[in-house]
């Protein structure tokens, strides 16, 4: 069993690369998150589903590239939450009106800052630093993190107040949140300090933020920056030809969260996930497989 990874020729439909394999135009456009199933367009990777194949959908965490047709409304029912939440955490003034290309966070709910704090500033409830698993450095901080993101401007002060705690994990995942949000005001300056820190990971990220705000700046928040070396593969499979970019590279995400075709397992059990970029620099497209529990190795 194997789903179909295929891109978009001229002259194609929906309707039409649905008889060719087999399937309803409705469930490639269900499995694609497609609001009009009209507007398909020349070089756009879809997932043929396979139905003896369960895969999650394509483009459907962290973030969501705006296909031309899209609504907020279709993208809220898709996500299963709501325009309201949608629109409050993309900081988007008038739900009517998304762009094409532009990029928004997939959080389906409104965080509370006051508790998001108090979670990250007691570890979660772990008695130390040392003690914390991946799997609650996973769903506290990771995860928190696209929480910050979604809180903008409000969550700057919050994290300005973690980013002299005692645990280096709290601190890298403080960093790596003031990356996503791309703010500067006093931001730049804090991080700054920080050049200095005992934990290398920690300094590595420091020109990483830095950069990220300065592309907020230019109004390129949808450009990402490598957080280490990684992977770009030519297809979304692990056996794939490959290249290393370093840390630091910067690319545009074309289409996040392509579940693996095959059905690889990822590292840590369920579905390889892919996210299909181009690199900035050269313009060479391709395929990074996420990492730890379903993890983009991107800011």
């Amino acid at each position: 069993m194997a789903a179909t990874l295929y891109y978009v020729r001229p002259g194609d439909t929906l309707s039409g690369i649905a008889r060719r394999f087999g399937v309803s135009a409705e469930a490639i456009a269900v499995q694609n998150i497609i609001c009009n199933p009209n507007l398909i367009f020349i070089g756009e990777v879809l997932l043929i589903p396979d139905p003896g194949l369960a895969l999650p959908r394509v483009g459907a965490s962290p973030y969501y590239v705006v296909r031309p047709g899209d609504t907020l409304w279709c993208l809220a029912n898709a996500f299963g939450t709501t325009v309201s939440i949608l629109a409050a955490n993309n900081n988007i003034a008038d739900p009517n009106l998304i762009l094409a290309g532009q990029e928004i966070l997939i959080l389906g709910e409104r965080p509370d800052p006051q508790e998001l704090n108090r979670i990250w500033q007691t570890l979660g409830g772990w008695p130390s630093c040392d003690e914390i698993p991946p799997i609650s450095i996973y769903g506290i901080y990771y995860s928190g993190s696209f929480a910050w993101e979604a809180l903008g401007a409000a969550a700057v002060p919050y994290l300005l107040g973690l980013l002299n705690h005692s645990c280096n994990i709290v601190r890298i995942y403080t960093v790596i949140s003031f990356a996503r949000l791309a703010r500067n005001g006093r931001v730049r300056a804090a991080l700054a300090l920080l050049a200095d820190d005992p934990d290398a990971t920690v300094r590595q990220l420091v020109p990483l933020a830095l950069r990220r705000i300065a592309l907020g700046e230019e109004g390129r928040r949808n450009v990402h920056l490598a957080m280490s070396d990684i992977t770009l593969l030519a297809g979304p499979d692990l056996g794939s030809a490959s290249i290393i970019l370093p840390i630091g590279t910067e690319v545009a995400v074309l289409r996040w969260h392509i579940p693996s075709p095959t059905g690889e397992e990822g590292p840590r059990g369920g579905i390889q996930i892919y996210d299909r970029v181009r690199v900035l620099g050269t313009g060479r497209v391709g395929f990074v497989p996420r990492v730890g529990f379903n993890e983009i190795p991107f800011v």
